[in-house]
């Protein structure tokens, strides 16, 4: 317990400062020369299905990823760290746990112990579960460590910058509106991630002047009736609304009356217990989401399942695989990425779809995979 309690008496004590670019290189102010983009450069944000929980995995076009919180369970014990692992990452530059309720900081230990984190962020708040502890203590080998607020900014590689619109206050009485509320830019597009921010904090956000407009709102508290509120959803007036939240959750989340207002604004809702783990891309200019690259659509399973009913029939009759000359490109739903019939990193059969040719794969939204160059 000494250690966890030095560890949260370096980050009360580092609550007045500002995120410095002195932490790291790759906190480095963002130039006007960074804003310049590649049609190609992509950033990549994946709402990660954890079950009633929280994580999203921030990927930036030069390669810099940051993990915003790491859920719990709910049948999906260890989603986040077999995600990270899935692709290909150990190392993080920047954690940011939003604030201590377990169904976003369950799984924040395996995390720190199975990657190397170079910046770890989280609001001026302390918690009594052994969830918290367990992160505490699993934060020993990271040097930097910060409490942050409202008004924070840092950058994320070359390209990305990041805000922090919340926490506004010192103190409050729910633990949900401690959450770090951020804001990402990358070009002209903008994403904003709520934590559990209640209607209160969206208040404060919105008193305080701050530019919330966004192409894509991270809803409040897994879309519960207490956060998304009417003024705080037309301030953003974004293009997709995604909630992370369980399948047949206790809580019954998104509430009805969220789901309301965000139809009154005709804002696409994408939600991890319809869709699985979500995943959006921007070029600098553009939002690009395809519905059957973030989850297995109806038609992605049904193509799935053709295509393994003619390898099937291929083993049957001994014969050589009709779909090897008639389909070029194999596509991951998860992905998004369509590759050549060989790449050595193709997905699981129950993740692929297939494409005749490579126009046809870029017409579904699919980008060419950058290890065999399709």
């Amino acid at each position: 317990m000494e250690k966890i309690s030095l560890i949260i008496a370096i980050i009360l004590s580092m609550t007045g400062c500002n995120i410095s670019a002195e932490t790291a290189t790759k906190t480095e102010p963002v130039t006007e020369q960074a804003q310049t983009f590649a049609t190609d450069d992509m950033l990549r944000v994946d709402y990660i299905d954890v079950g009633q929980g929280d994580s999203i995995l921030i990927t930036t076009p030069d390669g810099v990823n940051m993990l915003i919180d790491a859920g719990e369970g709910e049948g999906k014990s260890g989603a986040v760290t077999s995600y990270l692992t899935q692709r290909g990452i150990d190392e993080i530059d920047t954690v940011i746990a939003t604030h201590p309720h377990s169904d976003h900081i369950n799984a924040m230990d395996e995390v720190l112990d199975s990657t190397e984190v170079e910046h770890f962020y989280m609001p001026d708040v302390s918690h009594t579960t052994k969830d918290f502890e367990n992160m505490l203590d699993a934060l020993e080998d990271v040097e930097d460590i910060k409490a942050v607020k409202a008004g924070d900014t840092f950058s994320l590689g070359q390209q990305v910058s990041c805000r922090v619109l919340a926490p506004c206050s010192e103190s409050y009485e729910d633990l949900n509106d401690y959450s770090v509320v951020l804001k990402l830019t990358y070009g002209e597009t903008d994403f904003i991630f709520m934590g559990d921010a209640e209607a209160l904090s969206e208040e404060e956000i919105l008193a305080a002047g701050e530019d919330v407009s966004a192409d894509v709102l991270k809803c409040g508290h897994h879309g519960s009736s207490s956060s998304s509120s009417p003024d705080f959803v037309e301030a953003v007036d974004p293009q997709y609304a995604v909630i992370s939240c369980g399948v047949d959750n206790s809580y019954g989340h998104p509430d009805s009356e969220t789901l309301s207002v965000l139809d009154s604004f005709g804002i696409t809702v994408l939600r991890t217990d319809k869709q699985g783990t979500i995943t959006i891309e921007s070029d600098g200019n553009n939002i690009i989401y395809n519905d059957t690259a973030s989850a297995v659509s109806e038609e992605a399973v049904q193509t799935t399942n053709e295509s393994e009913a003619v390898f099937k029939d291929s083993r049957e009759n001994e014969t050589s695989s009709p779909v090897e000359s008639e389909i070029t490109y194999i596509g991951n739903i998860n992905s998004k990425k369509f590759h050549k019939s060989d790449c050595s990193t193709l997905p699981a059969e129950k993740n692929r779809v297939y494409f005749s040719s490579r126009q046809e794969a870029l017409q579904q939204g699919y980008s060419p995979c950058g290890k065999c160059d399709p």
